[in-house]
Formats: structure tokens, sequence, C-alpha cells
């Protein structure tokens, strides 16, 4: 959606770009929507046990002036039927008060200011789904449990952007109901109208199940290739021994050994083994019937319905429902294996800069970003591919360095990988040793989607890895005592350090 709030004059629109997604796992897993509802509503699935879930509304003003708006974000209803109901806190048994400016990350007042009329830096607050945002909480956790609505109401300097972060949970794990759904809301407004925009979020139990296959070249690769249940199962990814990412028109015509990742609306992901011989293979579980390698399902990062990722979109005042989110091509076969898939995360290890677009021009230069040490280095997700005039292929992504100006930008930058590469690591070290490197440490876990916390390790500490564990679009390391472990490369690193 791309909201325009008209100024004094008509004739020069100011433009706000927002969207919605969830953080889950300190914001190592991402949900976003993925596909459709029958109301045209972006949907996306979580885990019932998921842990530290963070709404988050990012928000810019992609004009040359300031631009006052009135954003609210409702998150909870009584009468969910079966879907999550959120309440903010970071659990259930959390005695944190987080309805504050800090804790919501408003920004700071150099790129906004806040009509503090309604509270501290422009926060609003309300008990309903309807009605005015003018509940004032006492700062005591039972006034933080009535609130079913988060405002912010103030006036965000040009160009400028932050992203308002809710970190909820889940209030009614008993009452859940497999695959129902609760739409997340939210709306901007002022007095030239309003424009708002949905985010379906349902839970699953199960997983999708199936079969390892083996196939002859030249056979196309669907969910029925693993005998899939369910039946509506797509193929989410394809990657080859090395964990590459590779189309699946290349691995079906390339012999060799692959690991394909299915999804479905409602089910957890799961990873099945694929095997292509020259001739002469059968699907639906000639290994041996092994079920696959299950996972939570953290999509690609993709705005919530209707809200386009090009920030040059139309300035007229319509309603969201209208309009439809940007669709980027897939890489062709020719690109080969050492491709980013798109939804994936990489980072630059020398100095790069973004794009409007893929003519890297001073004049279409949006942001430097210069080399940093690893644990510093600018991040991005790959959100679509296209070539230059001469066939050079860039990636689109979007910047997803958290607490930075440039965060929630997106445009082209190089798909060189003498630049950026893969933010995990797709294989096992042959000293199957790994340091932490991040400054505050790190976190293991007893399951391969970071729940259950099981220690934490300080800067410094070696570990020893069993196994590589994929995870949809990142990976995990099993430790030789069953522990799972990010394989970030921004946290930890192969070999001694």
């Amino acid at each position: 959606m791309t909201q325009t709030l008209t100024p004094e004059s008509p004739t020069t629109l100011p433009q706000i770009q927002q969207a919605m997604y969830l953080t889950a796992d300190g914001a190592d897993t991402v949900y976003a929507g993925t596909g459709n509802d029958k109301d045209g509503r972006a949907t996306t699935y979580i885990s019932k046990g998921v842990k530290d879930l963070t709404i988050n509304i990012p928000i810019k003003n992609t004009s040359t002036q300031d631009v006052f708006l009135n954003e609210a974000v409702i998150f909870a209803d009584a009468a969910s039927d079966g879907g999550p109901a959120f309440k903010i806190g970071k659990s259930a048994t959390s005695t944190d008060y987080l309805l504050t400016s800090t804790q919501l990350e408003v920004p700071s007042t150099d790129i906004w200011a806040g009509n503090e009329s309604y509270g501290p830096e422009g926060l609003a607050f309300n008990t309903g789904a309807a009605g005015g945002y003018n509940f004032k909480p006492d700062g005591t956790l039972a006034d933080q449990q009535k609130v079913n609505a988060v405002g912010i109401w103030g006036t965000l300097k040009a160009g400028a952007n932050f992203t308002l972060k809710i970190p909820v949970y889940i209030s009614n794990i008993d009452t859940l109901k497999n695959g129902a759904v609760y739409p997340l809301y939210y709306a901007s407004w002022n007095t030239s109208g309003a424009d708002s925009g949905y985010l379906n979020v349902g839970t699953f139990a199960s997983n999708v199940t199936g079969k390892n296959a083996t196939i002859s070249a030249n056979t196309p690769i669907t969910a029925s290739t693993f005998n899939a249940d369910p039946a509506s199962a797509t193929v989410a990814k394809v990657t080859n021994n090395k964990g590459e990412a590779v189309t699946q028109e290349f691995a079906s015509k390339t012999p060799g050994t692959y690991n394909v990742t299915l999804t479905a609306n409602g089910y957890g992901d799961t990873t099945f083994t694929l095997t292509v011989t020259n001739g002469g293979g059968t699907g639906g579980g000639s290994t041996g019937g092994n079920t696959g390698t299950t996972t939570v399902p953290a999509t690609p990062l993709t705005p919530a319905t209707n809200v386009p990722t090009n920030s040059s979109s139309s300035s007229s005042t319509t309603s969201s429902s209208s309009s439809t989110p940007t669709t980027t091509t897939k890489p062709s076969t020719s690109v080969g294996p050492n491709i980013a898939v798109k939804g994936e995360a990489v980072y630059a290890t020398k100095k790069i800069a973004l794009y409007k677009s893929t003519s890297f021009t001073k004049s279409k230069r949006i942001a430097w970003y210069p080399k940093q040490k690893r644990i510093n280095r600018p991040m991005f997700v790959v959100t679509g591919y296209k070539r230059t005039s001469n066939g050079t292929l860039r990636y689109k992504v979007r910047d997803v360095n958290h607490g930075r100006k440039t965060a929630g930008k997106t445009g082209y930058i190089t798909a060189s990988r003498k630049y950026v590469v893969p933010v995990y690591y797709a294989s096992v070290p042959k000293s199957k040793k790994i340091t932490v490197i991040a400054k505050k440490g790190i976190n293991t876990y007893k399951s391969a989607n970071l729940t259950g916390k099981a220690k934490h390790y300080k800067k410094g500490v070696r570990l020893t890895v069993k196994k590589l564990v994929k995870h949809n679009l990142t990976t995990r390391y099993q430790l030789s005592n069953g522990h799972y472990v990010t394989a970030n490369k921004k946290l930890i690193i192969a070999g001694k350090y």
C-alpha cells in the first residue's frame, strides 16, 4: 500500500510507504504474507510455540517534505474464532512494561515530532477495535493487558523512515484451531482520507508430510514428486548438495542430489532429499521412506496485503484494495547455482551501494555501504532479480539493517560474490569447530527452530558441530550435545577465531 497524505498544495503530494510483518526468535525468523486468502488478504502461519514475537510496521516518508500522519495497529479481538489473539508482552508470564516510546522503538526527535496531546512522542492506545485512542495506561501490567491497539500520531521528516515494533504473545493457546486465522490490521489517515491493510495470521500444529524421492532427469519437480500431504503444497526452495540455491528447472535437468523444501498454508515447512538420475528413477520415497526434515515456516520478507515495494508508485489517493504487490522474476537457469534465492539474506563483504535501478550511476545511487567488520556487515534480503541491458544480474533487495538510517530502503545491489555472499553457512567446517563472535554471545536451543533455550555462550567460546540443519531460507548447526545454534556468519565463524 502506498498511502498519500494530502498537504496544502495538491500538486506536490507526499507519499507514505508502509508494510506489516512479524518477527520471532530474536528477529531471526521472519513471517510475512506470501499468499492471499479468499478476501484478498495476505496470509502467514506461525508455530503455536513461537517465542519473542513482534509486530513490525516499517513506515517511510518517500517525499521531499515533512508529512503529518496518524498510524494505528489493531492486533487483538476477543472474538478471534480460533485464530491467534495477541496481547502486548514478551510472554504470558513476563512482568515487563512495554507501553513506552523506547520499548516500541518510536524514532528519535531528529526525524519524528510526536503529537504529545495523545501520549509520549505521539503514542496513543485503544482498548477496543473501534473508538478513540484516548486510553491512558497507568504504567501497570493490568492496564497494559487492556490495550488492543497502538497508534502513533505526529510528523515524519522528509525522506525519513522507522519501524514501529510491538512485542506480543499468543494469549489463547488453549482455544487455537489449526489453520484458523486472525486479521492483523493497520491503517493511516488524516483529513484527506484513510488507507489500510491486513495480514492474516494463523497457527499450525502439523508439518507437510511426504517421502524423499528419486526421479530421472527432465522430470518436473512438484509436491506430488514427494507424495506430499496436503496435496496443495508447493515447492518453496531447492538447494544443491553444497547448500546453494538453484531453480526447480535447473535441478530437474541436472543429475545430482538436492534438498527440496515444500510449503503449504496452515502447515510447517518440510525439506526432502531429491536424487535426480540420468534415467530410471521413480518418485515417492525410493530412499527408504524418509519423511524429511520439518521446520518452522519463515517466509520471505514481503509486505502485507497491497503494499508495493516500489517507492515510485502512484501518488493518487486511492484505497489499498485496488493496488497489487510488486512482483519480480526468478533467475534463469543460466544464472547457475551461486545466486541467492528470493527471500534469502545476503551481506556485503566490500564497499557497495544501493541504487534505484539496475543502472549503477551516481544519479541513481541511494546509499553507500562502506566495508565493515564481519559482525557489522550490511545485510539485505533478496526480493527479486533483474538484469542490465548487457545481461549483468542485479539483486533487488530490502535493507534489513535494523537501527540504521537506511533500514527499510529498497533498490538494487550487485549480485557478484566478490561483493555479497549469503549470511548463513551452507556446510559444516572441516574442523567441525565454530567460534562465537557476537559481542553479547549467543544462545543454544533444544529445537532446530531455535525454541527451548538450552544455554548461553559468551564471545570467544568454541563449539563442536555435528551437522548442518536447513531451516527454510536460513541454516542452523546442531552441536555435538544435540543442541542447535544459528549459522549466521555475523554471530559465529567457522574454525578458530
